[in-house]
């Protein structure tokens, strides 16, 4: 049988390390693709604004040359809209009619609400915006145009004393004819008129370095992603890997100290039967002392006197049997150990023998106790006879001692006889009482306590020994009180 190893990984610790690695990188990203988006859109922002800046301005300039022509404004505007980067340029009526366009064609046009302007009327410009010109992606910015006529002449400066100089712009007359031209209507000098400037950037370049910029920071974030997601596994299993090389040493750790302070000493082979461990109380058993016997025989280091018993640890050893429990005596120097023998096989992670362990446990304490029960159970047999014994030899005691105090009493006092029998009743005693504590030696009795009246106790004793009293001619006088307390 094949068993796998499993690895156990704290799973859950790895997902949210991925996934704060996972938020951190894609908040980074998106914040540089952010930046990068509104990078583009301020720098478009600042050529639209100085593009429209430069069309109000030489449109301005134009409407007041010496030598204007309608032709040579829409001119500027073709030529400047053939620049770079240029979609459109174009200014509009105050009615949305388009006056001057870098295409020709659209002259005369009404723009188109598709390209909606929302001027802001404090500034003067519209916040630019992103639109769709012709399949393309647009940059458009548009600003109020002040083409009044009073608004397009600057005051001339005068000098006091002096003739004023010639002028070199047109009159105000001369502006309200070109402007009547341009918007194909009459003007009045006084009118305010607002036209709106336009400018469309191509963003095409700029939108195509933000992509290449915007896909590296992905590529880039995709692979911070992936190296962080791996070194945080790394660092997991690694922990893991540590952790259980810490459990792992710890459990050797446990396992030799267990092994050590067990009080049956413990010998394991390996396969081909030689020794591989060794305990304290094993090296104290075998009287082996400080010596390396790994890589030794078994067999000359557990030495099973074969004498008192065939036991047989090599078909263990050999995988014949799985257990053997028995009681053996090995041999210490010489000398015969009475031990609790049993073995069993080792086997490895995949079910095959790798070795066997042998336990063995003094028996010389219980041996001892055996011999001391033994000792003790005849020791209650002799009491037994002894106290049989006593019980038959007490009788007859009892009957003389009654006898000597009968034909005591029949002689007299002082005599001879008397002496004699008083001694009699001595050694009859004497020997009752041997008796007695012979008895009480072979039938001990535990005294069971109780409580009981003083009176009653006293009363008893005086009933044992009033005969007695009387036959040596004692007088015993009871006076008992009432309110004696009670004894244990």
């Amino acid at each position: 049988m094949r068993s796998s190893r499993v690895r156990y990984l704290p799973t859950a610790s790895i997902v949210v390390g991925m996934v704060i690695l996972a938020v951190v990188v894609g908040a980074v990203s998106l914040r540089d693709i952010a930046r990068g988006r509104r990078q583009v859109a301020e720098v478009l922002h600042r050529e639209a604004l100085a593009t429209v800046r430069f069309m109000a301005a030489a449109f301005r300039a134009d409407l007041l040359a010496p030598n204007w022509h309608r032709r040579r404004l829409d001119l500027f505007f073709e030529n400047a809209g053939g620049r770079e980067q240029i979609a459109h340029l174009a200014v509009l009526g105050p009615d949305g009619r388009i006056l001057a366009h870098s295409d020709p064609d659209r002259l005369g046009e009404t723009w188109p609400s598709s390209l909606k302007l929302e001027v802001d009327s404090h500034t003067g410009l519209t916040t630019g915006e992103f639109v769709s010109v012709d399949g393309r992606r647009v940059f458009q910015l548009a600003a109020i145009l002040d083409v009044s006529a009073s608004g397009v002449l600057p005051p001339m400066p005068r000098r006091i004393g002096m003739r004023p100089p010639r002028p070199l712009m047109p009159d105000i007359a001369t502006v309200v004819e070109r402007l009547s031209d341009l918007l194909q209507r009459p003007v009045d000098p006084a009118e305010t008129i607002l036209l709106t400037a336009v400018v469309g950037l191509d963003s095409s370049d700029l939108e195509a370095a933000f992509l290449a910029s915007r896909n590296h920071t992905i590529m880039m974030s995709g692979i911070l992603l992936v190296a962080g997601g791996a070194a945080i596994y790394f660092l997991f299993v690694l922990a893991g890997y540590r952790s259980a090389q810490t459990a792992l040493a710890n459990m050797r750790s446990y396992t030799t100290n267990v092994i050590e302070s067990m009080a049956s000493g413990l010998v394991s082979v390996d396969a081909d039967g030689r020794v591989v461990t060794v305990n304290s109380r094993a090296r104290e058993l075998l009287a082996l002392g400080g010596g390396n016997v790994k890589g030794r025989p078994l067999s000359d280091v557990l030495v099973v006197d074969s004498s008192t018993g065939s036991v047989d640890m090599g078909s263990v050893v050999r995988g014949e049997r799985d257990v053997l429990e028995t009681e053996a005596t090995i041999v210490v120097d010489g000398v015969g150990l009475p031990v609790v023998l049993s073995a069993s096989s080792l086997l490895d992670e995949n079910g095959r023998r790798s070795g066997a362990v042998a336990l063995f446990q003094d028996q010389r304490e219980v041996e001892a106790l055996k011999a001391e029960v033994e000792r003790a159970r005849h020791l209650a047999a002799l009491g037994r006879l002894a106290a049989g014994v006593a019980h038959e030899v007490r009788n007859p005691l009892s009957s003389l001692k009654g006898f000597a105090q009968f034909l005591r009493s029949g002689f007299q006092p002082g005599s001879d006889e008397e002496r004699y029998s008083d001694i009699m009743i001595e050694e009859v005693e004497r020997l009752d009482r041997v008796v007695q504590e012979l008895l009480d030696f072979a039938r001990p009795v535990t005294p069971t306590r109780e409580l009981t009246g003083a009176n009653a106790v006293v009363g008893e004793a005086l009933s044992l020994v009033s005969e007695d009293a009387g036959f040596r001619n004692v007088e015993i006088v009871q006076r008992l009180g009432d309110t004696l307390p009670h004894i244990l």
